[in-house]
């Protein structure tokens, strides 16, 4: 007899697959504050350069801690993180990355209308299923991030808005080029 390798089929599970599940897995586990503001679902899409473009999902849960001082609200929201990176110039490395993170975001917003403007800042840690996109050499898939974002919430309904991303994994592996990305974040409370 002779010898036949023998081939499983393999199943890819894509983005919003993924990103579903765990939206479904999470929100039980919100705090119990999340039942007066909700979790949140967020779309990212944007850019770092002409040359690297970023998709992504994050799962906002309720917050760890709120503070109200009349009109200006404040909150602490933990948050997880799925994105795809693309890179589409010409360079010799690979050109796609899958990512994912925790991020603790502080929230500010003002007034209780309809339309309330808000600002965020946001610290986390993320990994990358590998360390390098098109010319760029992370020096590790362990990265640290920090975002900062202004939009417009929609009383009850969701939000929108554009949010800077920093990627680095602040020296700790040479070369550390890390990522700036600006991107338009649209969200729905559920």
């Amino acid at each position: 007899m002779g010898r036949y390798p023998v081939v499983f089929p393999q199943r890819r599970f894509g983005l919003p697959t993924v990103l579903a599940t765990l939206a479904f897995t999470f929100t039980p586990f919100a705090t119990a504050s999340a039942a007066a503001e909700g979790p949140e679902i967020a779309l990212l899409v944007g850019e770092g350069g002409s040359d690297y473009e970023r998709v992504g999902l994050s799962l906002r849960f309720g917050p760890l801690w709120s503070a109200d001082w009349g009109n200006w609200k404040a909150s602490l929201r933990p948050e997880l993180e799925l994105s795809h990176f693309r890179h589409t110039g010409p360079a010799d490395g690979p050109d796609n990355l899958n990512q994912g993170g925790a991020i603790g975001r502080l929230h500010l917003h003002y007034g209780n209308g309809r339309w309330r403007p808000f600002a965020e800042a946001g610290l986390g840690v993320s990994l990358f299923n590998r360390d390098q996109l098109g010319s760029k050499d992370f020096g590790s898939r362990f990265q640290f991030s920090q975002h900062l974002a202004v939009g417009v919430e929609l009383a009850k309904r969701g939000f929108a808005g554009l949010q800077y991303s920093h990627y680095s994994n602040a020296d700790i592996e040479k070369p550390n080029d890390g990522i700036d990305l600006h991107q338009i974040v649209v969200g729905a409370h559920f």
